[in-house]
Formats: structure tokens, C-alpha cells, sequence
């Protein structure tokens, strides 16, 4: 009896060893039934299916550092910090400090160098003084306005005119009232800035747009439309002999000499007839083919070439950038400069 026994203890860890090699079923980074689309996603979607497919389903997304994008998050991180009634002035160590230590926690993931750290700590010295003065500059202006959501992620179920219900989701930079009207503030950072074409686009803008619609219904309130809040990223480069201290100081001086050149807004107002011609003509035969693609693909979304729905734009290999983020992905098969997320 006692043999027997021991016999099956070792087939029971025999078959255990057997399970753990077993390869796990890999699942999507996002399924849009659940988990509804996002901005981003049909920003990249609409410009190729197949690197949508590979940053949403397989999560894979760029490591490195990238000047514009580490400058805007900093930067909003800065506003939502703000937003929730701190000071501006403790912003260099709970904000930009903490901002630097969550890369310096993802080294590896991230694959940033020495290189990259002084970069990033450059970065961060321009935010901290470009934000203190943006903070000063309109600070009478926001004390004005009654909030009615600052950093606010918000998660709308939309149903299509076939009867489909995709989830959006997204976070909208503010939210407030003024004259009884509501008004939805969009904060954006960029390098160059072409006032007229922002402004006449506005109406056509997927972000914008998108936003204003998910907050009416939200709401269920109209939207009196968009103030547009616009941060120049300064372009200005470091000298070799400069320190990033002495570097700082320089934009600092720029700054507070042309502030209207750093800090614009404009308030763009909206007719309830825009928003739902640009749900009817805009969103929604978007998210028609999008979730048609998705069902196309969703039993196998890793292979998904047998889907006539899903294919690659030869014209999306290379942005007004340069090359896309996943160039070398498409035409090597390399996945360098890239890591996979790990699905919440």
C-alpha cells in the first residue's frame, strides 16, 4: 500500500511539472467589446489597421525617450497636481522628482541610457519653469471658473445606428462652468503651433470632438464648445557649456519676457447641430467599421490576416516624424526600442 501511494504522489507532481510547461493562452491587451476604444487607438487605427492591431491587442509600445511626449506628461502631470488644490511651487520634488523616479524604475523595460537620464533631467527643469510662470499667468483667469471635473477619466457606452454598443473611454483635462454655459478645456503642449489651422480645425477634431460628445452624454447637458489651451514646448537647445541649471534659467528669462508667445487659449464655440453632425458623418461610421474589423479578427487577433476586414497600410511606414514606431516591427520582424504592457 505504501508503494502505491507513492506512486501516485509522483504521478500527481509528474502531471503538475506537465501543466506548468503548458503554454498560457494568450490573450488581447484590450478586447474593444470590453474594454471600448480610446482616442489614441483610432487616431493610430484610422492611419493602419495593423499597427493599431500591435500596440492595442499585443501591447507593444516604444521604450527609449521621446522630448515631445516626456515634456506633455510631465506637463499634465504638473495640471492635475495643481487641479487638485497644491501649490505650484511644490511641484519640482512631488511631481517632476516622482516623474523621473517612475522612469528610473522602468530602466530596463524602457531601455534608457545615461544619455537618456540626462536628457530626461533637462526636460524636467524646462517643465518645472515653464509651468511656474504658466501657472502665475492665468492663474486669475482659472480662479474664475467653477470646475466641474479636473482630470477626470470618464468610460461612455455608445450605441451605433446598428444597434452595437462600444465603450469609449478617455479623461477629460477639465471641465467647467461659466455664464451657465459648459465649457470643455482641452490642455495641449507642442513645438510649433499654427494658430489659424488649430483654430479652423477645431470642429473637426477627432480628439476634441470625441471628448464634447462623451461629456454630453455624460452630462446630458449641451456643450457650449472648447477653450483650447495651448503650452509652447520651447525649442531652444542646451550649449556645451551651459549647465542644465544655467540652461533652465535661459528659458526662464524667454519666458517671462514673451509669455503670450508660450501660453495661447482660444474658445471655440459649438452649435448643438456640430456635434451631431460630426457624431452622425465622423464617429460613428468609424466605430461601424471598427467593431465590424474586430469581430473579423477577434477568435484569432494574432493572426488575423485570414480577415478581409484587416490589412496594412503601405503609406503608414513613415509620419510627418519619420519613420513610425513600429517600422522596424512591419519590415525586419525587429522589435527593438519596443516592450509589451502588461494587461491591468
Amino acid at each position: 500500500m505504501a508503494k502505491r501511494k507513492k506512486s501516485t504522489k509522483k504521478k500527481a507532481s509528474f502531471s503538475k511539472a506537465i501543466a506548468k510547461r503548458k503554454p498560457k493562452k494568450k490573450v488581447p491587451f484590450r478586447d474593444i467589446e470590453k474594454d471600448g476604444v480610446t482616442y489614441s487607438f483610432l487616431d493610430e487605427w484610422l492611419l493602419d489597421r495593423e499597427q493599431a492591431r500591435l500596440s492595442y491587442v499585443e501591447g507593444w509600445t516604444t521604450g527609449g525617450l521621446s522630448v515631445p511626449l516626456d515634456f506633455g506628461l510631465a506637463f499634465h502631470d504638473c495640471l492635475e497636481w495643481i487641479a487638485k488644490g497644491r501649490s505650484p511651487k511644490t511641484i519640482k520634488k512631488r511631481v517632476l522628482d516622482e516623474y523621473y523616479a517612475r522612469k528610473l524604475s522602468k530602466q530596463k523595460k524602457l531601455k534608457l541610457t545615461g544619455d537618456d537620464y540626462l536628457k530626461l533631467e533637462e526636460i524636467l527643469a524646462i517643465v518645472d519653469v515653464v509651468f511656474q510662470s504658466y501657472a502665475g499667468y492665468w492663474e486669475k483667469y482659472d480662479t474664475g471658473m467653477q470646475y466641474i471635473y479636473q482630470e477626470e477619466p470618464f468610460h461612455i457606452k455608445h450605441q451605433l445606428p446598428s444597434g452595437e454598443i462600444i465603450p469609449i473611454r478617455g479623461r477629460w483635462d477639465a471641465v467647467y462652468e461659466k455664464d451657465g454655459e459648459i465649457w470643455l478645456m482641452e490642455n495641449k503642449t507642442k513645438g510649433r503651433i499654427d494658430e489659424e489651422g488649430l483654430q479652423a480645425s477645431l470642429p473637426y477634431d477627432l480628439q476634441t470632438m470625441l471628448y464634447i460628445h462623451c461629456l454630453q452624454q455624460n452630462l446630458g447637458k449641451p456643450v457650449a464648445g472648447v477653450l483650447y489651451n495651448v503650452i509652447r514646448r520651447p525649442g531652444q537647445r542646451r550649449k556645451k557649456v551651459e549647465s542644465i541649471s544655467e540652461f533652465a534659467e535661459r528659458i526662464q528669462d524667454d519666458v517671462v519676457a514673451r509669455p503670450d508667445y508660450y501660453y495661447m487659449r482660444w474658445r471655440v464655440e459649438f452649435l448643438p447641430e456640430d456635434i451631431n453632425n460630426w457624431v452622425s458623418r465622423s464617429l460613428e461610421p468609424i466605430l461601424e467599421q471598427v467593431i465590424n474589423w474586430w469581430k473579423s479578427i477577434k477568435s484569432n487577433p494574432f493572426e488575423p490576416w485570414d480577415s478581409a476586414e484587416h490589412f496594412q497600410n503601405p503609406t503608414a511606414l513613415f509620419t510627418k516624424y519619420g519613420r513610425s514606431r513600429y517600422f522596424d516591427v512591419i519590415t525586419r520582424n525587429r522589435y527593438t526600442g519596443l516592450y509589451q504592457r502588461e494587461k491591468e
